[in-house]
Formats: C-alpha cells, sequence, structure tokens
C-alpha cells in the first residue's frame, strides 16, 4: 500500500496521511490530495502505525547504530530481496514520521521489513521501537554521532540499546540481534539485548567494509540462504542517494558521500576508496558537526585515515575542518564555497 503524508506525491490510489508539523497542516492539502486520486485517513501517524503493525506476521528488522545505517539496509535488502519479498525504509526515512511510514508501506504479502532507525537523544529509539516492534536487530556501531547531545559515548550506546525491549505478549517471543562484536561498549549493548530476551549474534571484519559483508553473510544465513546466493546477490547492490554513490564524468569518477559527516562514516567511505585503483584520490570533506569537545580531536584524526587510505590531496570546507592537516598529504581549507569549488576543477584538470 502506498501510503503519504507529502499531497506533492500522490498518485491515484494512494492514502494521504494528513499530519501537522511546527509549520504545516497537512489538513490544508486534504483537498488536493482527494482531487489527485487519494483516500484520506486522518489519524495519529504513530499510534495508527502501532496498531497496524500487530496485524502484521512479517519478520521485522531494525536496523541501528552511529553510521552506516542506510549502507546496511540497503545490503541486507538487496540479499534478503533475493529470496523473500522485502518492504524497506526510503532514503533516510529513519525518524518519528519515516518510521510508522515504513511499517505501513507494507502488506500481509511482505514477508520482511528492514527499518532504519535513528536518533538524536534519549529515549528516542525507544519511542520507534514501540512502533517497530522488531523480531530482529542490526547495531552496526557505536561511535560519536551526536555525542554534543548525548556528552558520552556509553549514554550513546545506552540510547541504541533502548531498541530492545521484553517482548509484549502478542509478539513471538524468538528474537534476534546481530551485534557488531569489534564496536565500543558491546557488552553492554549485548547484556541489554539478552536482558530483554534476544538471542545476540556478533560479527566483526577487518575493517568497516568488511563488518558490513560479514554481517550480509551472517544474516543472510540466518535467513537460510547460501553463501553462493548471497554472493550473487550483492552484485545488485545499488547505494542510496548520497551514500558513495558513484558518478563517471570526463575521465574522473567521483564517490559522493555528502549526505552527511561523522568519523565513523568518513572512516568508512576512505576504507571503500583505499579498495579502488586510482593514479590519485583527492578528498573534498566539510565540517563533521555535532561533535562538542570531542571536535578538535576528530577532526584531527580524519589526517590520519587519510594517510593509512592513500589519499593524494585533501580539501576542506570550515572552521572545524581546518584541523586536518598533515606534512605529508598537500591540504588546503577553505571558508568559501566558490574559491573551493575553483581551486578543486583547477586541481582536477592536471
Amino acid at each position: 500500500m502506498r501510503v503519504s503524508i507529502d499531497s506533492r506525491t500522490i498518485e491515484p490510489g494512494d492514502v494521504f496521511i494528513p499530519i501537522k508539523g511546527p509549520t504545516y497542516d497537512g489538513h490544508d492539502y486534504i483537498l488536493e490530495a482527494i482531487n489527485k486520486g487519494a483516500t484520506i485517513l486522518d489519524v495519529n501517524l504513530q499510534e495508527h502505525a502501532k496498531k497496524y503493525r500487530k496485524k502484521l506476521k512479517s519478520i521485522v528488522i531494525a536496523v541501528t547504530g552511529s553510521a552506516g545505517k542506510t549502507t546496511v539496509k540497503d545490503l541486507l535488502t538487496t540479499v534478503l530481496s533475493s529470496k523473500y519479498r522485502v518492504t524497506k525504509t526510503q532514503e533516510n526515512e529513519n525518524n518519528e514520521i519515516g518510521t510508522p511510514l515504513t511499517i505501513l508501506r507494507a502488506d500481509h504479502a511482505t514477508e520482511i521489513i528492514i527499518v532504519e532507525m535513528g536518533m538524536r537523544a534519549i529515549g528516542e529509539i525507544r519511542d520507534l521501537t514501540s512502533i517497530v516492534r522488531p523480531t530482529h536487530v542490526v547495531i552496526t556501531g557505536i561511535g560519536l554521532s551526536h555525542i554534543e547531545q548525548l556528552k558520552t559515548q556509553r549514554n550513546i550506546a545506552k540510547a541504541k540499546a533502548e531498541v530492545f525491549r521484553p517482548a509484549l505478549k502478542w509478539e513471538q517471543k524468538d528474537k534476534v540481534a546481530f551485534l557488531n562484536y569489534q564496536m565500543p561498549y558491546y557488552d553492554l549493548v549485548n547484556q541489554k539485548a539478552i536482558k530483554a530476551g534476544y538471542q545476540t549474534i556478533p560479527f566483526k571484519g577487518q575493517d568497516k567494509l568488511d563488518q558490513n559483508i560479514n554481517l550480509c553473510y551472517t544474516v543472510g544465513s540466518h535467513f537460510g540462504l547460501s553463501n553462493d546466493e548471497i554472493q550473487e546477490a550483492l552484485k545488485n547492490y545499488k547505494a542510496s542517494s548520497h551514500r558513495l554513490e558513484k558518478h563517471q564524468m570526463s575521465g574522473i569518477t567521483v564517490f559522493d558521500d555528502s549526505y552527511n559527516a561523522n568519523p565513523d562514516g568518513v572512516l568508512y567511505a576512505l576504507q571503500y576508496i583505499k579498495r579502488i585503483p586510482a593514479r590519485r584520490k583527492i578528498l573534498v570533506l566539510g565540517d563533521m558537526l555535532e561533535l562538542g569537545k570531542h571536535s578538535k580531536r576528530e577532526h584531527k584524526k580524519v589526517a590520519d585515515y587519510a594517510l593509512d587510505n592513500d589519499i593524494s590531496i585533501i580539501f576542506t570546507y570550515g572552521q572545524e575542518s581546518a584541523n586536518i592537516k598533515t606534512k605529508q598529504i598537500q591540504t588546503y581549507n577553505f571558508l568559501n564555497r566558490k574559491t573551493l569549488h575553483s581551486f578543486l576543477l583547477a586541481e582536477l584538470k592536471t
């Protein structure tokens, strides 16, 4: 079923749920939605999704973590879709609006729902979990995203672990959590999962790419796919917009990973690029935000990441990114985008 909260995207046969936000009211667009052929469902989005979730017999996999959620969601969808009917979170709709929409887009023929769940504060994952009620959980890692609000990495781990809730009467009791064994506070998260009644299955790898691939094999095997089937399915993987999205232009390969930036995400991108042969590799990076007192240290680390992963030149934008510097790599910092663009274009022509 196609469910929309945006009258601009309505197609005949869609269901339109008018929600009210801080600067808009979906009720103002009901007539437009009707004229486009939509059915109107005037309900509380979150509460309606909770009730609908109880009716579904689908496996529900919640994907959360400090970085790599969208990539992992897309990878697992690619693998599991080779055998099952899968509904997944669209793009980055991983908040209090997108999460219920993902549930509502599933139907009774859906065998697996893969729901990406983000958060910025304590309590947000708990609230999303009350809607999703996952049968399976994937935690990609515990990093430093939003540490400015959450203060410590331990608090981030605790906030992510809110995804583990004891089963309700109507839920299946056999729940499984796939946990990154190499993440900080693994033991804390593992204990929270076990206490909530989850069987825990660890995964690991030499770097973040290996961790993701090994996760795919671990989850795929759990759901009855052979290694050959998983390997073949992964050939069809296509990244979401602005997540290491590949573009070819005039002999130059551009990987657009610009959706957002955090230390773990930057490291993942650089480890990915390292595996691709090229004469030169240029890193263009803006400030990583919401790092609080950790900002200067984490930006400095990017220089080491660049050295370890064969970067030739670094272009940075923003005051925090000025901390990314190393004598071994040419590094340029800009506070004006037009100037950065001019220098970058000149460099690409050499």
